[in-house]
């Protein structure tokens, strides 16, 4: 299982004692943002000891459904009806396997328009790998993965050839039970095309042994390459790619160190200037440890200061995982995060345009959202083109039968949404807003293209001003593959010209409107 219960009875005491009291107010006239439905929505077959939940349209009817894994319990797949209500199909889809199943990656492995999926595997390094037979039921291929201990994988085109790679985060068993795990190399493996893989470790990551808890990907440099940032119990890590699948170690020019203990890591862009920024979701299971989240700001060619003192609260919280989101629609990215031992809240922080956070959960979750949580995802699962929030609950001794959670976002002003139209494109696409010149309502139009893998992508319009300052964010989302419109209002612009501009995967696009009043 995933090594979190390492602290021994009596630090656990002086833990549960010294950990202030968490106070929920009521927001005024009880408006909160987000409504819990985890009761009518989820089945009674999520709960159980959940490690992380991945979210992609598995059965092709547009909407998001949930992959769940397990710990040393039969992994899970939960359909969406579209409405955000979930049923669980399991027994149709995949053998019952008994893994301390840890992480999951989704993605067409095999390149057939359909997708697979891998669990890692932690205490036991058996893996399963199951391929879409085509009927959305699923051909076991797990000999195809390496036996290693594992807490994480992902996976990306890493060297540009059009098919999915992938990487796993490894350790070695320690050397009795309840120690700490000792460091290995990760694991890059190469596809081939057809959903078989060559492991190239030797010859594209650097031979750097860690105790990896988890890995992400993305262009933190802005060269249109992914590049890999690595969590680990002691040290983290930034490998550069170089264009071709080829890593190099990064990490003494680009991350400030510090005596931290990272389960997860997450890509945004908190301060709001078009690059990639980093924040680590840390905890204190390892002694010495600093339990205090980090936040990093990138210099927009991959190089990071440790701004986490003037951009976030002191937390005494255990975070297993964290997710931007704009959660009050003003523009900018807001976090929450996900904290363990024992029921801990989820938390709000509200961005105030700048990076800078102030917590703010008792205006955006009702009372009572608390969970051993350990994972977040942050989509649109009742199709209403708003970010809801699912919470992965990890089961304890103190909640034995709790499940995960649902929380939909309060359906605002229409005029904030946008329309999904069933389609599927092939590539990115920024249309001309109509009408053009505008006053003061406009449409734009854009695509986001299928990929590989179909899952959410981070998607933003902002809009310039003439001199090319951005003078608003109109939308910041996680959207399927598909065709959009939004309404956009300029009531509170000046006459003129302004630049509208679609930012999504690695792609970007800018047209030009102008505003007549």
């Amino acid at each position: 299982m995933e090594r979190i219960f390492t602290i021994n009875n009596f630090v656990f005491f002086c833990l549960i004692t010294l950990i202030t009291s968490y106070n929920l107010s009521f927001a005024q006239n009880g408006d909160y943002l987000y409504t819990d439905v985890t009761d009518s929505y989820l089945p009674s077959s999520l709960f159980g000891s959940n490690m992380s939940a991945a979210a992609a349209d598995l059965d092709g009817d547009n909407d998001l459904d949930l992959v769940v894994a397990r710990e040393f319990q039969a992994n899970g797949i939960f359909y969406n009806n579209g409405d955000g209500v979930f049923t669980n199909v399991t027994l149709d889809k995949i053998p019952a396997k008994i893994f301390d199943s840890e992480e999951i990656a989704i993605g067409d492995f095999n390149n057939d328009q359909l997708l697979d999926i891998i669990f890692v595997s932690e205490d036991n390094a058996v893996h399963e790998y199951y391929i879409n037979d085509g009927n959305n039921n699923y051909t076991d291929v797990g000999n195809r993965m390496p036996k290693v201990i594992s807490n994480t994988v992902q996976a990306s085109d890493f060297n540009n050839d059009g098919n999915l790679d992938i990487i796993i985060g490894t350790a070695e068993a320690p050397p009795f039970q309840g120690s700490p795990a000792n460091p290995s190399q990760n694991l890059i493996l190469i596809n081939n095309g057809d959903g078989t893989f060559e492991d190239e470790t030797s010859v594209r990551l650097p031979e750097i042994l860690d105790v990896t808890q988890d890995i992400s990907i993305g262009d933190i440099d802005n060269d249109n390459d992914d590049d890999i940032v690595v969590g680990n119990e002691d040290g983290n890590k930034i490998y550069i790619n170089d264009g071709n699948g080829n890593f190099t170690d990064g990490t003494a020019m680009r991350l400030p160190a510090a005596n931290e203990e990272t389960r997860k890591i997450t890509l945004a862009d908190v301060d709001g200037d078009e690059d990639l920024d980093l924040f680590f979701s840390n905890v204190a299971f390892r002694n010495g440890k600093n339990i205090q989240d980090r936040i990093l700001i990138n210099d927009g060619a991959g190089k990071f200061t440790d701004e986490t003192s003037e951009r976030i609260p002191s937390d005494s919280e255990h975070t297993m995982d964290a997710a931007f989101t704009d959660v009050d629609f003003d523009g900018d990215l807001d976090l929450i995060t996900a904290n363990i031992f024992f029921n801990r809240p989820a938390k709000v922080f509200k961005n105030n345009g700048s990076g800078v956070f102030e917590e703010k959960t008792s205006e955006v979750f009702p009372p009572g959202v608390n969970a051993e949580g350990i994972g977040i995802i942050v989509a649109d699962f009742n199709s209403d083109s708003f970010d809801d929030i699912y919470i992965v609950n990890r089961r304890s001794s103190q909640q034995p039968n709790t499940k995960d959670r649902l929380l939909l976002r309060n359906n605002p002003d229409q005029t904030t949404g946008i329309l999904y139209e069933n389609d599927l494109p092939e590539s990115f696409k920024l249309l001309q807003n109509y009408p053009n010149p505008f006053n003061p309502a406009t449409t734009i139009k854009f695509s986001i293209a299928k990929m590989n893998s179909q899952k959410v992508t981070p998607t933003s319009i902002k809009i310039y001003d003439a001199l090319g300052n951005r003078v608003e964010t109109i939308m910041e989302r996680n959207l399927l593959p598909g065709a959009y419109s939004i309404n956009y209002n300029a009531s509170n612009l000046s006459s003129g010209v302004y630049y509208y501009r679609l930012i999504a995967e690695r792609f970007s696009e800018t047209k030009k409107f102008v505003l007549l009043k």
